[in-house]
């Protein structure tokens, strides 16, 4: 029933309107947040990538990365009908040229050229635009020379091979570029899930195309660092070789939060608990305040067994970031399977008037909560029950007997339920690691919104 309306609810959406920018999108907390063109298409990408493992039903997961693309689609659409160039009478519409990617391109151009206006701009083309890779030659208005746009797609059965030669030729074109004379020089270069753009000037009119003054002669945004190009293994789900990567980029930058936080996030995803203790503790060092980085430190001790220096860890993240729901969840687990029920309710209660940093997390929480109490009164209550039935057996016979089994079932009936629960919710939060974490990664990352 659940998975019925799922799919009925992405039948209903309609993708024909015309949004505005910055667009407001709801998240699945249920609060509605602005989002710049950019940001907006890198939300919906993500979310394809998740889809796989936010949903374990392949219908779900083609019904939401299906629903992504047309948002996607939309956003475009919207932003080159608003902030997209013209086209003389007589020659090809911008749509027909660059299909799809025409807003995309649009948002691209009029970001390197630091207009809110429509650019005012020629386009030739300069090798065959049939292909999945295409150049043109682009003139401003009034500019006597112009700029190559190289102009790539990521689509079809090789589109990680087409991916990977991108950035392969991309870091051609920077060699070649630190060349004096009239070498070609990047000015320009963005690249999303499904394309890639690099913009190009060459010699003495590379200063003279785009004033690039705040950037200090770079171009307006470099080439992948190394922590996209973790990030893009992670997206193919090699979650081994991010982890080697992690290990690498938190050796070559000591500095780097997210190499530690990543790598022990998969350390304990793929059974490397040692590894990942390894890295959430000295990370943990160089950022002594940050609590998610204690979260891992906490999470790694637990997959090593090592109950007493999880809980130790967990309780200092939760100091450090009361409302890391995934802190709060693990030591709660790790108190109730010792038996500590008390002390578990206690931290459960406690994030009561606490700001979640994932509400659907922490939905589970308040579940788990309600249980741990429902165990209580099952126990204690069956325990009355069977006790009451002794004392009646005792004094008035065999009839008694009724009561101690009614006692001895409800009591293990509570027992039963209450650890079918707790492993569900244990089950589903490893199933969800991956993707809560980079979901966590990228909040953390931005100084800007949180996405969700």
């Amino acid at each position: 029933m659940d998975k019925n309306w799922k799919l009925q609810r992405y039948d209903r959406k309609s993708y024909s309107e015309m949004v505005d920018f910055p667009v407001e999108i709801v998240g699945r907390d249920g609060v509605v947040r602005r989002y710049t063109f950019e940001d907006s298409i890198r939300l919906y990408q993500r979310r394809i990538t998740f889809a796989p493992i936010r949903y374990r039903d392949d219908e779900l997961v083609h019904a939401e990365a299906t629903h992504c693309r047309s948002r996607i689609g939309q956003l475009r659409r919207s932003y080159f009908h608003r902030y997209g160039w013209g086209t003389p009478e007589g020659q090809t519409a911008a749509q027909d040229r660059f299909g799809d990617l025409a807003g995309e391109l649009a948002a691209f151009l009029c970001r390197v050229l630091s207009t809110d206006d429509r650019p005012d701009l020629h386009f030739d083309p300069v090798q065959d635009p049939g292909g999945l890779t295409s150049i043109w030659y682009i003139t401003p208005q009034g500019k006597h020379s112009g700029m190559l746009l190289y102009l790539h797609r990521f689509e079809g059965a090789d589109s990680d091979g087409l991916r990977e030669s991108f950035f392969t030729g991309l870091k051609g074109m920077e060699q070649m570029g630190a060349a004096s004379g009239d070498a070609e020089r990047i000015i320009a270069v963005h690249h999303t899930m499904d394309c890639g753009f690099v913009l190009t000037g060459r010699g003495g009119d590379f200063d003279n195309l785009v004033q690039l003054a705040d950037n200090n002669g770079r171009p307006v945004e470099v080439a992948p660092t190394p922590w996209d190009e973790v990030l893009e293994i992670v997206r193919k789900g090699d979650y081994e070789a991010a982890l080697r990567r992690c290990r690498d980029l938190a050796r070559e930058q000591p500095y780097h939060r997210n190499a530690y936080a990543a790598g022990a996030m998969l350390g304990a995803f793929l059974g490397e608990a040692a590894t990942g203790e390894d890295l959430a503790l000295i990370g943990s060092r160089y950022f002594p305040e940050d609590g998610s980085l204690r979260y891992y430190l906490g999470l790694c001790r637990a997959r090593l067994g090592r109950r007493e220096d999880a809980e130790r860890a967990l309780r200092e993240a939760l100091a450090l970031s009361p409302g890391l729901v995934s802190a709060r969840s693990l030591l709660a687990v790790q108190l109730i399977q010792g038996g500590r029920h008390r002390e578990a309710l206690a931290v459960l209660a406690d994030r009561h008037g606490v700001d979640p940093d994932d509400r659907r997390a922490d939905a589970d929480l308040q579940h788990l909560e309600h249980w741990v109490r429902w165990r209580a009164w099952m126990l204690y209550g069956g325990a009355v029950v069977a006790l009451f039935g002794a004392f009646a057996t005792w004094q008035f016979g065999p009839m008694g007997l009724v009561a101690v089994v009614l006692g001895t079932v409800l009591s293990g009936l509570g027992w039963f339920a209450f650890h079918r629960q707790l492993d569900a919710i244990v089950a589903r939060q490893r199933f969800e690691e991956i993707s809560q974490g980079l979901r966590r990664l990228h909040r953390q990352s931005r100084s800007q919104q949180v996405v969700s």
